[in-house]
């Protein structure tokens, strides 16, 4: 079933690696997140959108990496030992928004007509992802807005899931391949897309913990050997790994089904 045909971008999950641990030029520094208030990560996996706004209760809010292009995830700069004489930082796909029932709404540019609305009760603490994509039923954006159960782990595990966001793929079995070799085994079953499917929306906010280390991770048409994406995949001790699917299975050139990697760090 091994197949290199299709290759995750290994230099792009290498260059979030490197950027989640060493970073160090930055502009705008933000404390480490609170427990008295929401932390929530938006990515933009709508090719149809090129420069997605960001309002929070009716308020223009500027986003992080503002504004946001296709398949890009707002990442943020936080302070990771503030009492230290020389102060470490830390690179998330979080940002911090006050608890509680808040309405959040996009535009695909400044100023202009809402294409899509959330409305939720933010629990303090907890952590969410929210996904801006698209549906062919409808023909417009959909949002996908999951709580993020990341679960503590020592340094010699750590943890991921998958996301099918590529509205006109069926469901999706995932493959893990420890150490890269050739023996691996399913480790998720029928994923399909999220804002159509709602057992695959409920597992999805869950991650699964594996031991640390290099992988190979494919991608095939549930209940068949037929691959549709696999590549390299290195899971550092104590982080979370979202993978996802984005664009169309059916599309071409940058609208063409492509895999994100979204790195959390415990």
């Amino acid at each position: 079933m091994r197949s290199d045909k299709f290759i995750l971008n290994t230099i792009l999950c290498c260059s979030m690696i490197l950027n989640l641990s060493c970073k160090k030029e930055i502009k705008t520094v933000y404390q480490y997140p609170v427990g008295d208030s929401s932390r929530i990560s938006i990515t933009n996996v709508s090719p149809s959108i090129s420069n997605l706004q960001f309002y929070l209760n009716d308020k223009f809010f500027l986003l992080p990496d503002s504004p946001l292009v296709f398949g890009k995830t707002a990442t943020v700069t936080y302070i990771a030992n503030p009492n230290s004489y020389r102060p470490d930082t830390i690179l998330l796909p979080y940002f911090n928004i006050q608890s509680g029932y808040q309405q959040l709404a996009f535009t695909p540019d400044v100023n202009s007509n809402i294409i899509s609305t959330i409305n939720n009760n933010f629990e303090p603490g907890a952590a969410y992802s929210l996904f801006l994509t698209d549906t062919i039923i409808h023909g417009k954006v959909a949002s996908v807005l999951l709580k993020d159960n990341i679960v503590k782990t020592d340094t010699t595990k750590s943890q991921i899931r998958f996301l099918n966001l590529c509205p006109d793929a069926p469901p999706l079995d995932v493959w893990a391949y420890p150490d890269a070799g050739y023996t691996g085994y399913k480790l998720f079953s029928a994923c399909a897309y999220l804002p159509n499917d709602f057992n695959s929306f409920v597992n999805a906010q869950n991650f699964t913990v594996l031991s640390a280390g290099l992988y190979y991770f494919e991608a095939t048409l549930s209940g068949t050997t037929n691959v549709v994406s696999g590549g390299y995949l290195f899971l550092p001790g104590q982080n979370a790994i979202t993978i996802f699917t984005k664009g169309y299975l059916t599309g071409f050139g940058t609208s063409g089904l492509e895999v994100g990697v979204i790195q959390y760090k415990e």
